[in-house]
């Protein structure tokens, strides 16, 4: 199964789901199994969950998808500070009448 743009056994998409104890994710994973999904879309939220519940000593076959939910969050994270940044930049510059 793909998750994130991550390559996940099913051996390993049954274990993260049972890492989240039976939460909406959990429940999505399961359901994807069962319907023999290829590729699960996952919101931002979810990956932070993920991330979180994999923690820093991630299993084996789950560390690979945790390496890559933290870098697609940094992005997100960079990206939403360059946009608050040009917010701020552009209500200076409002404010001294450029």
């Amino acid at each position: 199964m793909i998750l994130s743009g991550s390559t996940v056994r099913s051996e390993n998409v049954r274990l993260l789901a049972s890492m989240l104890d039976g939460d909406e994710l959990a429940a999505k994973l399961e359901r994807a199994l069962t319907n023999g999904d290829t590729i699960v879309a996952i919101s931002l939220a979810d990956r932070q969950r993920v991330v979180t519940v994999l923690g820093d000593d991630a299993p084996g076959g789950l560390a690979e998808l945790r390496r890559v939910l933290v870098k697609q969050l940094a992005q997100h994270h960079e990206r939403e500070r360059g946009v608050r940044q040009a917010q701020h930049d552009e209500r200076e510059r409002r404010q001294r009448g450029g």
